[in-house]
């Protein structure tokens, strides 16, 4: 099993998790879009984690500011492929 740790926004937790794009702008959705594509390919990843003892952190350069994401509240999620 490969995991890979990636800090991105708290916000994309619901994307992340449980694919609801409903809480996000169409830029956040359209990022995490082009994150996802980019890191993982068309396949995707097979499963996420996210740290319980995480609490979010103010990071400005997190896994997605090279996505147009500017800073915000982060935590650490672990993907699986």
């Amino acid at each position: 099993m490969n995991t890979i740790d990636y800090i991105l926004p708290a916000h994309w937790a619901p994307i992340l998790i449980n694919a609801d794009y409903t809480g996000c702008s169409d830029e956040d959705g359209a990022a995490f879009d082009e994150f996802s594509i980019s890191e993982f390919g068309e396949r995707g990843f097979d499963d996420i984690t996210l740290a319980n003892d995480d609490k979010p952190e103010f990071i400005k350069y997190h896994d997605a500011h090279n996505y147009g994401v500017l800073a915000c509240d982060c935590l650490r999620y672990t993907f699986i492929r």
